[in-house]
């Protein structure tokens, strides 16, 4: 995984925070989390930037013993907009965070505050993992602690077992959701990891990816079959599943699934440069994540993907 950030080749910075609800407790989700992750999160090469309340949250727990989280202002003060900077490159290339767990309930308004909805695109611009449940973050942490050399490895294992499960894959589905013109990188990466994408029960997709994913090029992108074609995934019937497109509901019938706990994946190639007339079912998709019994790991861009199959496939080989 991504583990250089900054001028410090080999930390991992993770910016984090959670909402009031998430915080709260001994049984909330983020102590839950703190408490699975604790050997991985308290190592000297993983550094937590926090916001206010959530930093003070992980103080109080005392489960982070020597290694406290860098507290950055609250989020009525701004902190929020503090995290979206932090995912910004500086002029040598170099950003401050590596990725973002953001615990969102998702009845609270923050989740479509502006500084909220930049810190997501920015993320996504600047390929920066944004993981708003616990399932995400969980699963994504596992992964990179199971490819770093040097940390304690107690209890990795469980969190494998418990948020991974690599030996279920079989019976596990994943959506494939790409808007137009990430659609070509969409059949990229589907091409490249074929095998580890066969190995699941179900692949969903909206209409046009799902179409093109299964060998079909739409009478709406005739002018670029060509293009398309020389990018299918080897040809098996029914491959996917497709639903109907974004705009005419596709995004519900997925999030449908991820509410019932049978979707626990995205890959959601997005674009995050133009327009969308359809923001308000993107929305609708990515709250379903949270709302989720386990949560749902969601990936928006090709970088952060390529790190999630890697990790995964390493599992399911080794």
């Amino acid at each position: 995984m991504n583990v250089t950030s900054g001028d410090e080749t080999g930390v991992v910075r993770i910016g984090i925070a959670a909402s009031a609800a998430l915080r709260s407790g001994a049984d909330s989700p983020l102590f839950g989390f703190l408490r699975d992750f604790a050997p991985f999160l308290a190592a000297p090469r993983v550094r937590l930037h926090a916001v206010g309340a959530t930093c003070d949250a992980i103080l109080a727990s005392g489960l982070l013993g020597g290694n406290p989280p860098v507290r950055l202002r609250p989020a009525r003060e701004g902190g929020v907009i503090t995290l979206t900077s932090m995912v910004v490159p500086d002029a040598a290339g170099h950003a401050a965070l590596d990725f973002v767990i953001y615990l969102i309930d998702p009845v609270d308004p923050i989740g479509v505050f502006p500084e909220m909805q930049a810190l997501k695109r920015q993320c996504v611009v600047h390929g920066r993992a944004f993981l708003t449940n616990r399932g995400a973050a969980s699963e994504w942490c596992a992964l990179v602690w199971n490819r770093l050399a040097g940390i304690d490895r107690t209890g990795l294992a469980a969190q494998l077992v418990r948020w991974v499960r690599p030996e279920a894959v079989a019976a596990e589905t994943i959506g494939l959701i790409a808007h137009d013109t990430q659609k070509p990188v969409m059949l990229d990466f589907a091409r490249r990891h074929h095998a580890l994408l066969l190995r699941f029960s179900r692949r969903l997709a909206t209409g046009t990816t799902g179409g093109l994913l299964n060998g079909e090029v739409p009478a709406r992108l005739a002018a670029e079959a060509a293009a398309f074609r020389s990018r299918l995934p080897p040809p098996v019937p029914g491959w996917t599943t497709a639903f109907q497109s974004g705009p005419r509901g596709g995004d519900a019938q997925i999030a449908e699934e991820v509410l019932e706990g049978r979707c626990r994946r995205l890959i959601f190639f997005e674009d995050p440069h133009v327009a969308r007339e359809h923001e308000a079912d993107i929305q609708l998709l990515e709250r379903a994540t949270r709302f989720a019994p386990e949560g749902c790991l969601c990936i928006n861009d090709v970088a952060n993907a390529e790190l999630w199959a890697a990790g995964f496939a390493a599992l399911i080989s080794g």
